[in-house]
């Protein structure tokens, strides 16, 4: 077993306590940054999937983009419209 000087464990005691609560309060405000820009990510890939009706991959593998596309065939259909009869007031004599 190594032995230490009591004067580097009482350095080490003295130093080890600040330097692990700054890395701690660095790694929480890094996981809650990670987590904001995560929940902003998949945010907009819902708005964008709601918008465009385009499926996002979001598992980080790279899956083709599929867009519905309104076909030539699928053009809306020309309505038949009813004719309205007109009356042209009679003029005054």
């Amino acid at each position: 077993m190594p032995r230490y000087k009591l004067r580097t464990l009482l350095i080490l005691l003295a130093i080890m306590p600040p330097l692990l609560w700054f890395g701690w309060t660095e790694y929480e405000a890094w996981k809650a940054e990670r987590e904001r820009q995560r929940a902003l990510r998949e945010a907009s890939q819902q708005a964008f999937s709601f918008y465009f009706g385009v499926s996002i991959d979001t598992d980080g593998t790279s899956a083709p983009l599929v867009i519905d596309l309104p076909t030539i065939s699928s053009r809306p259909q020309k309505r038949e419209v009813d004719p309205v009869p007109v009356t042209v007031p009679d003029e005054p004599n």
